[in-house]
């Protein structure tokens, strides 16, 4: 069993258990001299009132360090959830700063707040309303893009804002654009690692429509609960087979980068995993894709390589 230890924020620092620790230190120390004025005792009562002193000293340093706003809890598993909002000091400078803010830090396209000198991304943040109509049904928040790809972008605008021919080129009113996953990750009890990767830049045929999913996903479960052998991976895709996300589970660690490469990559990348694998001729989806002819896949530029080769094709007029 370990011990957490919460802070109660709905509560006001109290400090009136401090009185009380001081009544049993007054009242240790009245024991201490009635002892003294009497008869000496034993030897085994001198150890006995000694190892009693220890564990009142012990009970009073406890209580030093709790308070009433303070809450103490046993367990073997602790399980949170909760609203993940702005730190105050945090919204007090953008308050005092006079930025805009309703819920998210509101941005330009440049990443520029209302203060010029300013400029701000992260899950903080959001683009503001107007450019709704030149998201393309895209969300106009940041926590849902790669924080990685989010700094890339910032710093690139604001060396554009400085740089004058940079920004005379770059005079269009519309979005940034971003192509990188977003992950999470863990571990769970039995010491299983838990990935689940999944796309920043879904297909969007016709702005405002639901797509319509035409392919089940792929899952392949050999993982065993039990002894935490085997590994547990499903691919889900969108309505023109490019890989929407990835999510694993196993006990044994893998390189983060290759579940990310999966990410926007069509099925037929996979050497015919899908129908292979329905079929049976495939038991094991981690294994296969480990193999020596899935080298490419994880090279760090491949996946840019893929989007390249598909926004020429797309430019294409005689292609649809």
């Amino acid at each position: 069993m370990e011990t957490v230890l919460f802070k109660l924020f709905d509560l006001p620092e109290d400090n009136s258990e401090d009185d009380e620790v001081e009544g049993i230190e007054e009242k240790s120390e009245g024991q201490g001299s009635n002892m003294g004025s009497g008869v000496a005792g034993t030897g085994e009562d001198n150890s006995q009132v000694d190892e009693d002193g220890e564990q009142e000293d012990q009970q009073v340093k406890q209580k030093k360090k709790r308070k009433k706003n303070e809450l103490e809890i046993e367990c073997k598993v602790l399980i949170t959830a909760g609203h993940r909002d702005v730190d105050q000091d945090v919204f007090l400078s953008i308050h005092n700063n006079g930025l805009v803010y309703n819920g998210r830090l509101i941005v330009d396209k440049s990443f520029q707040t209302t203060d010029p000198s300013i400029f701000a991304a992260g899950s903080l943040c959001e683009f503001s309303g107007r450019y709704k109509a030149l998201s393309s049904g895209k969300p106009l928040r940041m926590d849902r893009y790669n924080g990685r790809e989010m700094g890339s972008r910032l710093a690139r605008s604001v060396f554009d804002i400085y740089d004058a021919q940079a920004n005379q080129e770059g005079a269009e009113e519309e979005l940034p654009s971003f192509y990188l996953p977003q992950g999470q990750g863990g571990v769970l009890p039995g010491d299983i690692i838990y990935y689940h990767i999944n796309t920043t830049n879904p297909l969007l045929l016709n702005p405002g429509q639901a797509e319509v999913k035409n392919r089940n996903g792929l899952t392949c479960d050999n993982l065993d609960l039990k002894d935490g052998k085997g590994h547990f991976i499903k691919f889900t895709f969108n309505s023109i087979g490019l890989i929407d996300s990835v999510t694993y589970m196993g006990s044994e660690e893998i390189i983060l980068q290759s579940l990310w490469s999966f990410v926007g990559l069509h099925e037929n990348y996979l050497n015919s995993l899908c129908s292979r694998y329905e079929k049976g001729i495939i038991p094991n989806v981690v294994e296969f894709l480990s193999e020596n002819w899935a080298i490419a896949l994880y090279h760090e530029w491949f996946g840019d390589f893929c989007l390249r080769m598909r926004q020429s094709t797309q430019g294409m007029q005689d292609v649809q």
